[in-house]
């Protein structure tokens, strides 16, 4: 089974089509079903695509994120993470490509399993994200990137103590490298 996936691994990553996509995230707002209010700073690098179509577009990245909360406790956690991201493009192009995005499923370490009074049962965890994003046309190319969204770790209820922690408001800028 182990040669299997190192042969999938392999093919699927020496496909030639890089994304080199360098974003900073930064975003806040109230915990739902919680009294406190979490922020959020973080990096993420997409570096594989693969183009199922004009349409579909499958990213795939690493993300580190910075979670801090006003709670009087467990104020403050990291989170490493490895994503696929899909995007979904509208067919008409105008000023730069509009498009949907979701990240599902990234497995994360996040350094405590608690942050306030949020309590996940360990240091694994998913990250997930969801929003709008555009490729803005810049220097005649689309260069830049600027997305809106909401993201989530949780552990998907694989353990008992799994509370989730949200940031639902965050913006993430960058561009190509």
């Amino acid at each position: 089974m182990k040669w299997v996936l190192a042969v999938v691994s392999t093919i699927l990553l020496a496909q030639p089509v890089t994304a080199d996509e360098l974003l900073v995230s930064f975003g806040g707002g109230p915990q739902p079903d919680s009294s406190q209010n979490n922020k959020t700073y973080g990096i993420d690098y997409s570096f594989k695509t693969f183009e199922k179509s004009y349409r579909q577009h499958i990213d795939i990245g690493v993300s580190y994120t910075e979670l801090t909360t006003d709670a009087d406790e467990n104020k403050r956690i990291r989170a490493f993470s490895i994503y696929p991201q899909l995007n979904l493009y509208p067919r008409q192009r105008s000023w730069g490509q509009p498009y949907f995005f979701v990240r599902a499923l990234g497995p994360s370490y996040i350094s405590s399993n608690q942050l306030g009074n949020r309590r996940q049962d360990n240091n694994f965890s998913f990250q997930a994200q969801v929003g709008y994003a555009a490729r803005i046309n810049w220097r005649g190319k689309e260069d830049l990137v600027l997305m809106v969204s909401w993201k989530h770790f949780s552990n998907a209820n694989l353990f008992s103590d799994n509370d989730g922690i949200d940031i639902p408001f965050v913006i993430n800028l960058g561009m190509k490298i």
